[in-house]
């Protein structure tokens, strides 16, 4: 028994994934935030989207059934990218996963996925009670837990760890990053409606044309088909697109961050001692 342990821990320290996920446990501001998005996703009263969005939490992943894993190369075609690739299928983990490119974005730390959804969840709360107090508007509230929590999942996926530590680029699709074409087709094949995929689309974007164009490469991916976009702009869609938008901030915090840290695992290590790069960057002189 003693050697089968020693055995397992050996084989968690070689796996980036799981590493990262140990990393992430032990990084007090990002499991907290991990705790929390759990509980508000079990908190969405709509039986059926309460059960899409834990599902994706567990799983956030592209699922196996999409169309393009069995037609990759005709959906190249139709996307016109024919370096179009896609992550595995069941591959990813929602407290692993890092915010962004590990280098040169934002959040990029194991468990930097769960920081940066929970503080963009409290920015679209905190703007609905905004615009319910200044200007008498009630806000679907539902529809912004699963859209915070949703936009970003698929980074869990575009994102993988390496063995040295590090993550990133990611690739593109429609001009975008490729979890965010991703998100949605999952959400497609999750069957999340319209309204809603419109809202989680907004959060790079309220353009309803550049919306349009990732929900119809998000459609090809899941259907391999062209899908019919909304045509109305909705304020939750402006809601996410906003409360998605301190990028900028956290990016730089992040970036001055990556300057000064050592790198690979021994960052995230040194995180763990310092604390959140943006705390650091608001005490900094």
């Amino acid at each position: 028994m003693h050697i089968l342990s020693l055995l397992l821990l050996l084989a968690a320290a070689q796996n980036p994934a799981a590493r990262a996920r140990e990393v992430a446990a032990k990084l007090p501001f990002a499991y907290r935030a991990y705790l929390e998005l759990r509980r508000e996703a079990g908190a969405i009263s709509d039986p059926a989207l309460r059960a899409a969005v834990e599902a994706q939490m567990l799983t956030p992943s592209l699922p196996p059934e999409a169309w393009a894993y069995a037609h990759l190369d005709e959906a190249r075609r139709l996307l016109g990218d024919p370096g179009l690739s896609l992550p595995p299928p069941r591959k990813g983990d929602f407290l692993a996963a890092p915010g962004g490119s590990c280098e040169d974005g934002n959040h990029g730390y194991p468990g930097g996925l769960s920081v940066h959804t929970l503080a963009t969840l409290l920015h679209a709360r905190a703007l609905a009670q905004a615009y319910k107090h200044v200007y008498g508007i009630e806000l679907h509230a539902d529809q912004l837990t699963a859209a915070a929590i949703w936009h970003d999942s698929l980074e869990a996926a575009t994102l993988p760890w390496r063995a040295d530590g590090s993550c990133g680029p990611e690739p593109k699709i429609a001009g975008v990053g490729a979890h965010h074409v991703l998100g949605l087709a999952a959400g497609i094949l999750r069957h999340l409606p319209s309204d809603l995929l419109f809202v989680i689309a907004a959060a790079h974007s309220a353009d309803p044309q550049q919306i349009c164009a990732w929900l119809t490469a998000a459609s090809i991916l899941a259907n391999g088909e062209k899908m019919t976009c909304p045509s109305r702009q909705t304020v939750e869609a402006f809601v996410a697109h906003f409360a998605d938008s301190d990028a900028q901030l956290t990016g730089l915090a992040w970036s001055r961050y990556v300057a000064r840290a050592p790198k690979g695992w021994a960052r995230y290590e040194a995180l763990a001692q310092d604390g959140d790069a943006l705390l650091l960057f608001s005490r900094s002189p």
